[in-house]
C-alpha cells in the first residue's frame, strides 16, 4: 500500500509540474511560450527548450512552421511527451520547405537565386522533374554494364555536356532502379561515382538527369549549387512569382534523437521534407505518431527505428521512397494507415532496391500491421522481411506501377521466417515492364522469394489481377498456404523449385484454397524442379477451377520442357487427391464466377436477390450468405430464379452489428444496422476530441443510413447510432482524400 501511494503521488507530482508550450505564426520567441497569448513563432525555439515528461507542445491549426523540430528528452509511460494542435482548421503544417521568390524570365525558363542547398523543387504543391534525357516515360538502352560502369555505343550521338556531369538512373534489374552519377566519361563509357548493387543487363534502360544542359521541356528543373541558381521550364500557364514555388531545404520535420522514449506526435502535417517527416534514432522507444499527415517527402514518410513504436490512422502521400520503413529495433505497429501515390518516380526516394514501397519491414521482427489501406505504390504495397512478423487485414491496390518484379505482398530471404500473411485483399498490382529487354516475370499478389520458410500465407483474396496469384520462389521451406481466394490469374500459384538457390522447394502445405483461371490459356498451377522429383509438399483439399481449358490445369516443367495436365492426370500424379475441380465447361468472354467480398470487420450478411447460386460444391444458394471480417466467397451464378425470395441485392450486418462502408470514405458513407426490424431513429457524428460536428443525412432507408461527409477534413471519426429501441452504438470511420 505504501509503494502504491508512493507511485500515484509521483505521478500527481509529474503532472502537476507538466508545461503547456505553444507555437503560433503570429507568436514571438521572446514571448514565454507557455500560453496560446504569449506563444512562440519558431520550431528552433521549441527546439531548444528542454521537454520534460507531461510536457504538451501545442502548435496553431492553419499555421505553416518551417524547419525542423528535434526532441532529445523523454516521456513515460503514464505522462509522455505530446506534440498537437490547438485551435480550429487544419492541421498545423511542419514544412521542411522554403517559398522561392524573385524569379527572372530568361528566355524560356525562369531563374531564381537560392542560397540553400535545394533538394527537391514544387510549384503549387506539385513535385516538378529533375531536367533529364531522354524525357519522361523515355530511356536510353545500355550494351553492355558492370557496378560500377556502363557501355552505350549510341552516347556518342550525344552532346559531351549531356553526360558529363550527369546523374543516371539505372534499370538493373526488373526489381529495381538505382540511383548514381557519372564520374568520367569516354567514347560511349561512362563510369559512375558508386557502385549499383546490381549489374545491370544488357538492353535494359536508363536515363541521365539534374544537368542543365538537359533542361529542355516544361516542368523541368535544376538547381546549381555553385553559383545558387535554380532554373525552371515553367508552362505557359504558371508564373512562379504568382504561384507557390518551394524548395525542400530540410532534412527532417521531427526528429526524436537520442534515446527519447513515450512521445506521442499527434494531428500535424508534415510535407517536403527531404529524409523523413518523422525520424526516430535507434535507441528510441514507445513512440506514437497518430492522425497525421505525411506529403511529398522525398525519402521516407516516417522513418521507424527503435523499439515498441505505432504509426496509426495516418495519411500518407505523395512519397517519393517508402511511405514507412522500418530499418532498425523490433516490435513496432503500423495500423489504419492509408497510402496514395507512393514513388512515383524512379529516380526519387532512396535509389536502392527496397525503394518505391509503401511499407517495408528491413529485416526486422515482430512487427504487426494491419488495417492498411493502399493505393499506387512504384513497388511492392507491403514488403516484410524478418521473423515473426503479422500482416493482416490490410487492402492493397495498383502496386508495381513502375517495377516488374516483387508483388502488392512479399516477403525475401531465408532471414525471413514465421511470418504471416492472412487476411488482406489484393487487386490490380500486375507490373511494369518499362525499361526492360524482356518483361516477361508475371508479377505475383503474394511473393515468398528464395528461401522464405515456416511462413503462412492463409485466407488473402487477390482478385482484378491477371499475372499470378501467389509465387513461391527457388528454395522456399515448410511454408503454408491456405483458404486463400485466387480469383482469376494466368498462374494461380506457383511452385517455383529451379536450381537458382540450390536448395529444393520441399514441406509446402497448400490446402482448402479457391484458384480461378483467368482465360483458356491460364494455369491453375505451375510447377517447377530442377531435381525432377516435384516432391514440394502436401496439395490437397483445393478447389481447381480451370473452365475455359480442361486440358491445362497444371503445368510442369522439367528440362525447361513445358508437359500440361488435366486435372485428373494432375490429380495421377499423386497431388489433390481430395481437390475438386469446376463443375461447369465455359466459353472464352463468360464468366458466371461471382466474388463476394467483405472488407470490413463486422460479420456481414450479403443478400443475393432472386438469382439462384451455386457453390463450388454444386450445392444450392439462396437468398444471403455470411461473410466473416476481411474474408471472400465464390459463388457461380445461374438463369433459375430462388423458390419465394424476394430479397433485393444488398450487405447487412449481423444481430447486434453495424457495418460502416466504405472503410475509408470521400464523399458518402453508409451505416447499416444488423437487426431485422431495427430503424435509426438518431444519429450524431464525433471527431478524434469528442466535437459533435454538423453533417447531413443524404438518404435513409430502414435501416440504412447515409451520410454527406465530403465536408468533413482528413482524419477519424466516431459515428453514435441510436435505434428505435433506444440501443445506442458507436462506430469508427476514416475520411481520406
Amino acid at each position: 500500500m505504501k509503494l502504491l501511494i508512493i507511485m500515484l503521488f509521483s505521478a500527481m507530482t509529474l503532472t502537476a509540474s507538466a508545461k503547456n508550450y505553444y507555437l503560433s505564426n503570429a507568436g514571438n520567441d521572446a514571448n514565454a511560450g507557455t500560453s496560446s497569448a504569449a506563444a512562440w513563432q519558431t520550431l528552433a525555439k521549441l527546439s531548444a527548450q528542454t521537454l520534460a515528461a507531461g510536457d504538451t507542445v501545442f502548435l496553431r491549426r492553419g499555421d505553416t512552421f518551417r524547419g525542423t523540430l528535434t526532441v532529445a528528452q523523454s516521456g513515460t509511460a503514464a505522462a509522455p511527451i505530446v506534440l498537437t494542435a490547438y485551435g480550429t482548421g487544419e492541421k498545423p503544417i511542419i514544412s521542411g520547405a522554403e517559398q522561392v521568390k524573385n524569379w527572372t524570365l530568361n528566355g524560356s525558363m525562369y531563374q531564381a537565386s537560392v542560397s540553400t542547398n535545394v533538394l527537391n523543387f514544387f510549384v503549387n504543391d506539385k513535385e516538378q522533374i529533375l531536367a533529364r534525357y531522354p524525357n519522361e516515360r523515355q530511356y536510353l538502352s545500355l550494351d553492355s554494364a558492370t557496378q560500377s560502369s556502363l557501355t552505350d555505343a549510341a552516347l556518342s550521338a550525344l552532346p559531351t555536356n549531356y553526360v558529363t556531369g550527369s546523374k543516371l538512373c539505372i534499370h538493373t534489374a526488373q526489381w529495381c532502379w538505382e540511383k548514381t552519377g557519372v564520374a568520367s566519361y569516354s567514347a560511349g563509357k561512362i563510369s559512375h561515382t558508386q557502385p549499383t548493387q546490381i549489374s545491370a543487363i544488357a538492353g535494359y534502360g536508363y536515363f541521365l538527369y539534374d544537368n542543365f544542359n538537359l533542361l529542355d521541356t516544361t516542368n523541368e528543373w535544376h538547381y546549381d549549387a555553385p553559383s545558387k541558381m535554380l532554373s525552371y521550364k515553367s508552362p505557359s500557364s504558371i508564373n512562379p512569382n504568382t504561384a507557390n514555388a518551394e524548395v525542400t531545404v530540410s532534412g527532417a520535420g521531427v526528429q526524436l534523437s537520442g534515446a527519447a522514449k513515450y512521445i506521442v506526435v499527434d494531428n500535424i502535417t508534415f510535407e517536403k521534407q527531404y529524409q523523413a517527416g518523422v525520424v526516430l534514432d535507434s535507441n528510441g522507444s514507445n513512440i506514437r505518431v497518430s492522425n497525421c499527415n505525411f506529403h511529398r517527402q522525398y525519402k521516407y514518410g516516417v522513418e521507424l527505428k527503435g523499439r515498441k513504436n505505432t504509426v496509426e490512422y495516418s495519411y500518407f502521400r505523395e512519397v517519393d521512397g517508402i511511405g514507412v520503413i522500418k530499418d532498425n529495433g523490433a516490435s513496432d505497429e503500423i495500423r489504419y494507415n492509408t497510402f496514395r501515390n507512393i514513388g512515383q518516380f524512379r529516380n526519387s526516394g532512396i535509389g536502392l532496391q527496397v525503394n518505391l514501397s509503401a511499407i517495408m519491414i528491413a529485416y526486422r521482427d515482430s512487427s504487426y500491421i494491419h488495417h492498411n489501406n493502399i493505393d499506387s505504390a512504384g513497388y511492392c504495397g507491403i514488403s516484410a522481411d524478418g521473423k515473426y512478423n503479422l500482416i493482416e487485414r490490410n487492402i492493397v491496390s495498383h502496386a508495381m506501377l513502375l517495377n516488374n518484379d516483387g508483388a502488392a505482398l512479399k516477403s525475401f530471404g531465408d532471414v525471413s521466417q514465421y511470418n504471416t500473411f492472412r487476411n488482406n485483399f489484393v487487386s490490380y498490382s500486375d507490373g511494369n515492364t518499362e525499361g526492360t529487354r524482356n518483361g516477361s516475370f508475371l508479377t505475383p499478389g503474394i511473393y515468398f522469394d528464395f528461401k522464405v520458410n515456416n511462413s503462412t500465407i492463409h485466407e488473402n483474396t487477390i482478385f482484378n489481377h491477371t499475372a499470378k496469384g501467389i509465387f513461391q520462389n527457388s528454395g522456399n521451406q515448410n511454408n503454408t498456404i491456405t483458404k486463400n481466394v485466387i480469383f482469376g490469374s494466368n498462374y494461380c500459384l506457383d511452385l517455383n523449385g529451379t536450381q537458382s538457390q540450390d536448395r529444393a522447394i520441399t514441406g509446402e502445405v497448400v490446402k482448402q484454397n479457391v484458384f480461378l483461371a483467368s482465360d483458356a490459356n491460364s494455369y491453375v498451377i505451375k510447377q517447377t524442379d530442377y531435381t525432377n522429383a516435384f516432391n514440394q509438399g502436401v496439395l490437397d483439399s483445393n478447389y481447381y477451377l480451370q473452365p475455359y481449358n480442361p486440358s491445362r490445369y497444371a503445368q510442369r516443367y522439367k528440362d525447361n520442357v513445358p508437359t500440361s495436365y488435366t486435372f485428373a492426370a494432375w490429380q495421377a500424379t499423386g497431388n489433390d487427391k481430395r481437390s475438386k475441380s469446376s463443375f461447369v465447361t465455359l466459353s472464352s468472354g463468360t464468366n458466371p464466377f461471382r466474388l463476394y467480398m467483405n472488407q470490413t470487420d463486422s460479420v456481414a450478411t450479403v443478400r443475393l436477390g432472386d438469382t439462384l447460386f451455386l457453390d463450388l460444391d454444386s450445392v444450392t444458394v439462396c437468398e444471403k450468405i455470411i461473410l466473416q471480417p476481411y474474408t471472400s466467397r465464390v459463388l457461380v451464378t445461374t438463369t433459375r430464379k430462388c423458390p419465394n425470395t424476394t430479397a433485393v441485392h444488398d450487405i447487412v450486418v449481423t444481430e447486434k452489428q453495424l457495418l460502416v462502408y466504405p472503410t475509408i470514405a470521400t464523399d458518402e458513407i453508409t451505416v447499416q444496422m444488423g437487426e431485422k426490424d431495427a430503424l435509426v431513429s438518431a444519429y450524431r457524428v464525433y471527431d478524434i476530441t469528442g466535437r459533435v460536428l454538423n453533417v447531413s443525412a443524404t438518404g435513409e432507408r430502414g435501416s440504412m443510413l447515409v451520410l454527406d461527409v465530403s465536408g468533413l477534413r482528413h482524419g477519424v471519426y466516431f459515428i453514435q447510432i441510436t435505434d428505435t429501441t433506444n440501443t445506442t452504438r458507436m462506430v469508427k470511420f476514416i475520411k481520406g482524400f
